[in-house]
């Protein structure tokens, strides 16, 4: 006996794999990440943060523009790769209060996107997460 195939070209709603995260190791900086490009909700870990904040032996904290630049390269990233996440490599200058000594921290930054919501961290961030 023959049976003919049938299509169903019905649209399916698509479930996302992983939900959002959503608790207090995530803090909300969409009103900064609009000034890069970003049009949704754009949030940042805890450990990132605190990574991009001034150390107790720094005069200028700088933690503005940090933060700004990190954006900004996340944006880059997500732009140039055309994915849904990317990972990349955030390297800032720290001056030190009684040396002077500048000294170049590097970090591992990871972004990506979930359901209209962007969230950049460190790789561990994810990790634990995830």
């Amino acid at each position: 006996m023959y049976t003919q195939l049938t299509f169903d070209l019905s649209p399916k709603v698509q479930r996302e794999q992983r939900p959002i995260i959503q608790n207090e190791s995530w803090l909300d900086v969409s009103d900064i990440a609009r000034g890069v490009g970003f049009t949704t909700t754009v949030q940042v870990s805890s450990n990132l943060n605190d990574a991009l904040q001034a150390g107790q032996n720094e005069v200028h904290s700088g933690y503005d523009q940090r933060l700004y630049d990190a954006l900004w390269m996340a944006h880059f990233k997500l732009f140039l790769d055309n994915k849904q996440g990317s990972t990349f490599s955030f390297t800032f200058p720290r001056k030190g209060w009684k040396t002077e000594e500048i000294s170049d921290i590097s970090l591992r930054v990871r972004v990506i996107t979930r359901q209209q919501v962007v969230l950049i961290g460190l790789l561990q961030d994810f990790s634990e997460a995830l």
